[in-house]
């Protein structure tokens, strides 16, 4: 340390990426089974309960299948569970957040 030298080290590590595809857009919602995921923020349910009304009404939507996932998606995501019975049922979802 005597020698006037500073040693710096890069703290951003190295991060392995991964590949991720968008799913292809949907060319209409008429007809569609729509999941909606509220995480639990206050206010959160009443927004996406509007935002349901509003696709059924002008857009069609079949179905709405709502979702009360309170696990901090922020941090976690949404549960792997859930989104494959997504997947498997729906044909779009939506998901809301808060603050």
């Amino acid at each position: 340390m005597g020698d006037g030298k500073i040693i710096v080290f890069d703290p951003t590590g190295m991060k392995e990426r991964k590949l991720s595809v968008a799913a292809s857009r949907l060319s209409s919602l008429q007809g569609k089974r729509l999941a909606v995921i509220w995480n639990g923020k206050l206010g959160g349910d009443i927004f996406l309960d509007r935002v349901s009304e509003v696709l059924t009404e002008r857009f069609g939507v079949a179905s709405v299948v709502r979702i009360d996932d309170r696990a901090d998606q922020a941090v976690t995501g949404v549960d792997q569970a859930v989104v494959n019975r997504l997947v498997a049922t729906c044909d779009a979802a939506v998901l809301g957040t808060g603050d």
